[in-house]
């Protein structure tokens, strides 16, 4: 930004995006990492990113490929006093559908402290959720072990009910928390209840994490959805298997009674010649 150097990286991560669209392969990924430590100005300056050769000859000035012309823009909310140096997740629903859950945290952020995050829905006001919820095995990677977020879904309006809803980590829906991403809640009366969802730590060694996080942000998205609908099918599959389950044991139930001894009344009601 201007003559200041605010983060740097090495262009060495896997892309398979950029090797389809070069037909070449190699590693064309870069992460850059913004640090909490950065003043809390909002800076005058555009900012931007530069791409450079290994011996520095060569400078490129990097643009946002969806949509070039907001590039500038892009930067400066990612970079806006409030957000900068942000990480975290979005799970999505709980195991038992009963509430949304994720973590987040600043670079740097001293002990005790804790950051916002925002629950989107189109329509409707964000709702503020403070991320200081104690976040097991966080302090054993050297993270905050109280950045944890939770909302259960009864304390959200009405109004939300079977809505379409997201985290960012800034007020106005800009900058998403990676993870879940778009999220159904269940309607009002909703009986179904939602696969067990993974919930996605830093260091999670699941062999899909890099790809889909270097994947484009529409694939993305589709894969999340996809998710979503397999969970929901899973729930129902598990619903169906518990009623057949059920009527399985009233035929039992059925079975063991048409064949168990005559009770002693009855036998009596035979001798007398009162029950054939």
């Amino acid at each position: 930004m201007g003559p200041n150097l605010l983060a740097q990286a090495l262009i060495n991560q896997p892309r398979q995006d950029a090797c389809q669209k070069l037909a070449v392969q190699g590693t064309f990924g870069f992460q850059l990492e913004l640090s909490g430590d950065l003043p809390a100005v909002a800076f005058e300056e555009a900012p931007r990113v530069l791409a450079l050769s290994v011996d520095g000859g060569v400078s490129v000035e990097l643009t946002f490929l969806p949509h070039p012309a907001t590039t500038v823009e892009r930067l400066q909310q990612v970079l806006a006093p409030q957000v900068r140096g942000a990480v975290g997740h979005f799970d999505g629903l709980s195991p038992d559908g009963d509430a949304l859950l994720g973590w987040a945290y600043r670079r740097g952020q001293a002990i005790g402290q804790s950051i916002e995050v925002w629950l989107h829905s189109a329509g409707l006001p964000p709702v503020t959720l403070r991320c200081d919820r104690y976040r097991p095995g966080m302090g054993a990677e050297g993270y905050p072990e109280h950045c944890g977020f939770q909302i259960e879904l009864q304390q959200l309006p009405p109004a939300w009910d079977g809505q379409e809803v997201q985290v960012y980590f800034d007020v106005d829906g800009q900058i998403p928390l990676p993870g879940a991403g778009l999220v159904w809640l269940p309607g009002s009366g909703s009986a179904l209840a939602p696969a067990e969802a993974q919930l996605m730590h830093p260091t999670s060694g699941s062999p899909y994490t890099a790809s889909m996080a270097n994947a484009p942000v529409e694939l993305q998205q589709s894969w999340q959805a996809l998710e979503q609908f397999r969970q929901f099918l899973d729930g129902l599959e598990a619903q169906v298997c518990r009623a057949e389950e059920a009527q399985q044991l009233v035929r039992e139930c059925q079975a063991l009674e048409a064949g168990r001894p005559p009770r002693k009344r009855d036998r009596l009601l035979r001798m007398l010649g009162l029950r054939v």
